[in-house]
This record gives structure tokens, sequence and C-alpha cells, in this order.
């Protein structure tokens, strides 16, 4: 008899579980008006390039917004360290002595970027969102003034790097607009 009890309630915890799991509206549920990686980056200032980079990372899964802003600003920084390889290499090649300005300020910013970014990383992790934002959009900034340098010299015809500080500029707004949710 105590069996048959065991089961019934084992019964009824199982069928009101599949139950809620089917509502509509529960975070965590499979399903795309449940999906909280679309539902948050759709929020977002690029949504295609959150939900890409998100989907990517497989520490996204069951992932609160506030995860969500860090694996972004993980994508960011690596990016970030990535663009700086770049350019020291573009330094290394580069003889025109107007690129070489160029590529230094560039080298500049984003060695100070390779900072910013982790430290808004610290700051998110603390709950410090203000802070957060400002170091994250610093990163903006910094990608801001590399594409500008290039401008200044007209010699130039086009930054080498434009594609690079855009994708760097791109993820710093998602963050911020991640961010912005979490305020």
């Amino acid at each position: 008899m105590e069996n048959i009890n065991i089961a019934s309630v084992m019964m009824f915890l199982l069928m009101t579980l599949c139950f809620l799991s089917n509502k509509p509206g529960i975070v965590g549920v499979r399903g795309e008006e449940n999906d909280l990686i679309e539902a948050t980056c759709r929020k977002t200032s690029y949504p295609d390039l959150c939900i890409k980079t998100l989907r990517s990372s497989p520490g996204s899964s069951g992932a609160d917004v506030k995860a969500l802003a860090h694996i972004i600003l993980e994508s960011a920084s690596a990016y970030c360290n990535d663009t700086y390889e770049q350019v020291k290499k573009l330094l290394n090649e580069t003889k025109d002595k107007a690129m070489r300005n160029c590529l230094d300020v560039c080298f500049q910013v984003y060695d100070l970027a390779i900072y910013e970014i982790p430290t808004a990383i610290k700051y998110l992790e603390s709950g410090d969102y203000d802070s957060a934002v400002q170091y994250a959009n610093d990163g903006i900034i910094e990608s801001d003034t590399c594409e500008s340098s290039f401008s200044e010299f007209p010699e130039i015809p086009k930054s080498p790097l434009t594609d690079r500080n855009n994708g760097l500029t791109n993820l710093c707004t998602i963050v911020l607009d991640m961010i912005n949710l979490l305020k």
C-alpha cells in the first residue's frame, strides 16, 4: 500500500512538472518565447551579433542577463586582444609614416582597452553597474579614437581596422544595452 502512495505522489509531481514546463512565459524552458538569449538580445542594438556571440558560448545556456552580459564582455575582451595583435603586426609591416602614426594611436588605445574591458567585467560582477558602463563605454571610445585617427591623414584612403573597430564598438554597445536591462 505504501508503495502505491509513493508511486502516486511521484506520478503527480511528474505530471505537474510536465504541465508547468509547457506553460508559455516561464524562463528557462525551451521554446522561442521562453529563450532568454533571444529575448535579451532583441532588446539590444545589435541583436543578431548578440545572439550569434552568445549561442557560440557554451556557458550561455541557462545563464541570466548578468551572466549573458559577462559573456559578451569576455568576447569583447578576446576581440580586443586579437585586434591589438593585428595592430602590432601591421605596425611591423608598415613603412608609411602616416599609416604608422595612425597605427601607433590604435596600438595605444587598444592597449588601454585590454585593461578596460576586464575592469568592466569586474564591476559588472560586483554589481557596480555604473562603473561597468563607464569601462565598457571606454571600449567604444578607444575603438572610435583608433578609427578617427585615420581620417586625420588624407593620404590614407581607408582604415585597415574599420571592421575590427566597429566590431568592438558593437560588442560594447550590446553590453551597455544589457546593463541597462539590469538597472
